[in-house]
């Protein structure tokens, strides 16, 4: 391609054409391209403002967010003891209260689940979804290109519709499944969809073959009743705590079997890797078998304790052991049985070794009857006569010639005991590890009526009040539980809005500043939105969204619990007034900020017609865009006429300066020639 000659320029002549060709240039790009240029910066900039306008709104309304009904609805639980406790003291530590604390006390948001889809099912390019949140506008969204059910749900958590979107898989394919952002029953789904994405639509309201189905209910947090409780403690629960008999280090486990019981649960079977007394305590606590298990030593010989997962009287541990793990076998009673024997059973020959704890006690029991064999009877009075810290009875079972016997002993402290018998005796062997602490169930009164329960930790027996027994009570203690409403939890949700609404109205008056000259004659200061009607607008509505009153409400609106502006456009709170209108109705503060038509869902309407992807922001955003792309192009435009006219410059003054340079050779050439005739 060749060249423009007007690009170039010719020093042969008097004229200088560059710097002649630059001026002229220059005084023409002043007056077409500087107007232009001022313009794009002055569009720039107001994108740039409403791009700040719209994240100090976004801030304010993520802050309102927050301002969820439970913020509303605080309370503290107060224990006192107008009695003298058992030691002494007065105290009120026998019992704390924890408020909304249990789960089905809190807020709970909806899950909705569609069916399942085969993998690499398609979604069709330009099908669309609508995703309506409670009482907030709906979010449309449509799909650009075909998408996978992953690539949907990134979609649909992308659109930010107030829910969040995942994917589950099982064996009837993949599931799209949708949680509403914001908890309790103010926000419910409701999901219309076209074309390839009808199976995701919901409406709680319309049932649909193939449609999404609610997993989880929404559910609006509970409150406790304000009241005092009488509150005494009879009993605190226990789990069952068993410990073995000493075993001698290294011992092992070779024959036999170990199977384990907790309460109602299933009966475990335990099977060691090791038989080693370790390799027991291992089997026991990867069984799952509602046991712990560790080992103690006593410095001498080790014991396998263990311990109950769940605590209660129903929740006792049975443990039966054959062979080398016999010893670990434990009756919920806590006694040690020998097998049957039939009533006339003699024992002439042996003896019968009774072991509590580490210490064994040799016995030959003697019969009553003079010249005859001792019986089961006459075992069980030997035991009881060498008070060793057990008693033993007979228990008789079955009648007439199918009737037995079987010896019964009872420990009466925590040690292990066991029966080893020889000679005749060898049929009395009995074992039971040592009870360190009997399972028990808590046993408490409130207000008088009696409740027992398997925990310490008690949930249901005051409503959205959780109970934690921490020890016993006296027959002096006198506790009262006060369940009251927490005006400082309302004061500081209050004042967190009046924060969050300040922070946003001194951002929209610095954008919307219109200060008077300081010189006569000159213009005065302004932010870069003081001329937008838009912005002007906006701030009206969020003032009167927050004076607006609220129907049906005792206290009518936000200036009755002390919120009210100031002349520089910003909230004030009265904490005395606020304080007062808590203490008359406490419920009626929480609904002026998060009841159906109070501040919060008032101002979260209006700020999702102004931030939502076709709100006023983004329509008044993209409207400047293509000014400015307008304006870019004008630009184009006049830097090509402008290369244009420089060419054309150019090569005028190059012509005009070859004419001169001619002129000039003329001239001379003449001058010479007529100096030659005036020589003599």
């Amino acid at each position: 391609m060749a060249t423009s000659t007007g690009s170039i320029s010719t020093s042969a002549g008097p004229l200088d054409v560059a710097n002649l060709v630059n001026q002229l240039v220059s005084v023409e790009s002043k007056s077409r391209l500087t107007p232009l240029a001022s313009k794009a910066d002055s569009f720039n900039a107001l994108i740039s403002a409403y791009g700040k306008l719209g994240t100090a709104l976004t801030t304010y309304q993520n802050a309102l967010a927050e301002l969820t009904a439970a913020k509303f609805s605080a309370q503290k639980a107060a224990v006192s003891n107008t009695g003298r406790s058992s030691d002494g003291k007065s105290g009120n530590d026998a019992v704390s209260a924890d408020i909304n604390s249990d789960a089905s006390t809190k807020a709970q948001a909806q899950i909705i689940k569609s069916a399942g889809f085969a993998s690499g099912h398609l979604f069709k390019a330009g099908d669309s979804v609508a995703i309506k949140v409670g009482e907030a506008s709906p979010h449309f969204i449509t799909l650009k290109a075909d998408a996978t059910i992953n690539g949907l749900r990134d979609t649909i958590n992308a659109a930010r519709a107030g829910v969040t979107a995942s994917v589950v898989r099982d064996d009837a394919g993949d599931h799209l499944v949708l949680e509403s952002n914001t908890a309790g029953t103010a926000n419910l789904l409701k999901v219309r969809a076209n074309n390839s994405l009808s199976a995701i639509s919901f409406d709680a309201q319309q049932s649909r073959p193939g449609a999404m189905t609610q997993t989880q209910a929404a559910r609006d947090a509970t409150s406790a009743a304000p009241g005092s409780y009488a509150i005494s403690v009879e009993q605190l629960a226990q789990s069952h705590k068993l410990s073995s008999a000493g075993i001698a280090p290294g011992s092992t486990f070779d024959l036999g079997v170990l199977a384990i019981k907790a309460g109602s649960g299933s009966t475990t079977l335990i099977k060691p890797a090791s038989n080693t007394l370790a390799g027991v305590r291992d089997a026991i606590n990867a069984a799952a078998a509602g046991v712990n298990a560790s080992i103690v030593s006593d410095g001498k010989q080790e014991h396998l304790v263990l311990t109950a997962k769940e605590s209660g009287a129903n929740n006792a541990l049975r443990i039966s052991g054959t062979g080398d793990f016999a010893v670990f076998s434990s009756d919920p009673s806590g006694n040690a049985s020998t097998a049957s024997v039939t009533p006339e059973k003699r024992f002439s020959q042996g003896a019968v070794n009774l072991s509590v704890g580490a210490r064994t006690i040799s016995l030959k029991p003697a019969s009553a009857t003079a010249g005859a064999a001792p019986g089961l009877a006459d075992v069980a009075r030997a035991i009881n006569e060498a008070k060793a810290g057990v008693s033993a009875t007979v228990q008789r079972e079955g009648q007439g010639d199918k009737a037995v016997e079987r010896l019964v002993l009872s420990a009466s402290g925590s040690d292990p005991v066991s029966l080893r018998g020889s000679g005749d005796y060898a049929v009395l062997a009995a074992s039971a590890m040592g009870q360190l602490q009997k399972p028990q169930d808590a046993r408490l009164s409130i207000d008088g009526v009696a409740i027992t329960a398997t925990s310490n930790t008690i949930k249901d027996a005051i409503s959205g009040v959780t109970l934690n027994l921490n020890k016993t009570t006296s027959a002096t203690d006198k506790l009262t539980l006060a369940i009251s409403n927490d005006s400082s939890g309302v004061g500081a949700a209050v004042n967190s809005f009046v924060n969050a609404f300040n922070t946003l109205a001194k951002a929209m008056a610095e954008m919307t500043r219109q200060a008077p000259a300081k010189v006569r004659g000159q213009a005065g200061e302004q932010g870069l939105l003081a001329g937008e009607s838009m912005v002007r607008a906006l701030t009206g509505e969020l003032r009167n969204a927050v004076l607006a009153s609220m129907p049906g409400n005792a206290l009518g609106s936000l200036t009755a619990i002390g919120v009210g502006f100031k002349k520089d456009g910003t909230l004030d709170l009265d904490s005395a007034r606020l304080a007062k209108a808590g203490e008359r109705n406490f419920e009626a503060v929480a609904q002026l900020f998060a009841g159906k038509e109070g501040l919060v869902a008032r101002t979260r309407s209006l700020l999702d017609k102004v931030l939502g992807e076709q709100g006023l922001l983004a329509g008044k955003t993209r409207g400047l865009q293509g000014s400015l792309k307008i304006v870019s192009d004008q630009q184009a435009a006049a830097r090509a006429r402008l290369a244009n006219l420089r060419d054309s410059y150019t090569n005028q003054f190059n012509r005009l300066n070859v004419t001169l340079s001619k002129m000039q050779a003329s001239q001379n050439y003449l001058t010479q020639q007529l100096a030659r005739l005036r020589r003599p």
